[in-house]
């Protein structure tokens, strides 16, 4: 129900401030209650509201590859994109996380859930001071709600990666497989979310889908990273 409006003592003021005073509690205690009801039905019905006020946001380019032969583990690299308007990152952008995710967890598997979970744990390092979130060098991995193994921070890309970002850099946003060498990728640009020094996400801006792999979909095009410590 709608809050009661409370009167408000005027004190030595007079009607005229009385009235307004009034008037002012009222609109307070209604903005107060539908703000309420908002934030419920957002909870409920709605997807998920921005991120509050205090966090930080930024756009990064995020690539992430499953090699056809070999070591068949996805790759996470993310780079700065720079300004909205910009396709591409700079020639230069060094890419500021390199991640290979656990083996046994597919391009299929990460689209189907639309999201991965990474947490570094402080007990690994108990007598450093903490440093900056993502350069923690391992993760643990969770997917779909389940743990399904540890991810491994790299300081840059091997030449071969470096190959296959060189080929995906005309890439503005998609998924596919690079022709010849059979490596599926899904690249495009991501929300970075700073929500504290223990907590970042990034969140796919370009609803885009793995490709199909073994004849399986490619979820609904949604994913989401979030990184955070405990």
């Amino acid at each position: 129900m709608p809050p009661a409006v409370v009167p408000v003592e005027d004190g030595c003021a007079g009607a005229g401030a009385g009235d307004e005073a009034t008037y002012y509690s009222c609109h307070v205690a209604w903005l107060t209650w539908w703000n309420n009801v908002r934030c419920v039905l957002a909870s409920t019905f709605l997807p998920c509201p921005p991120a509050p006020a205090t966090a930080k946001s930024a756009t990064v380019r995020g690539t992430l590859f499953l090699p056809s032969t070999g070591d068949r583990r996805v790759r996470l690299f993310l780079q700065d994109h720079g300004g909205a308007a910009d396709p591409q990152p700079a020639a230069d952008d060094e890419h500021f996380l390199v991640l290979d995710l656990p083996s046994g967890l597919g391009g299929a598997d990460i689209a189907a859930a639309g999201r991965i979970v990474l947490e570094y744990q402080r007990r690994w390092t108990p007598a450093a001071a903490p440093g900056a979130l993502l350069a923690s060098p391992k993760w643990l991995v969770y997917c779909n709600g389940r743990r399904v193994g540890y991810a491994a921070r790299r300081e840059a890309p091997s030449d071969a990666e470096g190959w296959v970002l060189e080929k995906l850099r005309a890439v503005t946003a998609g998924a596919g497989r690079l022709p010849g060498g059979g490596v599926e990728y899904l690249r495009g640009r991501f929300e970075r979310i700073v929500g504290s020094p223990d907590a970042e996400s990034f969140h796919l801006l370009e609803p885009i889908g793995w490709p199909e792999v073994n004849g399986g979909g490619g979820g609904d095009g949604g994913l989401s990273i979030f990184f955070h410590r405990i």
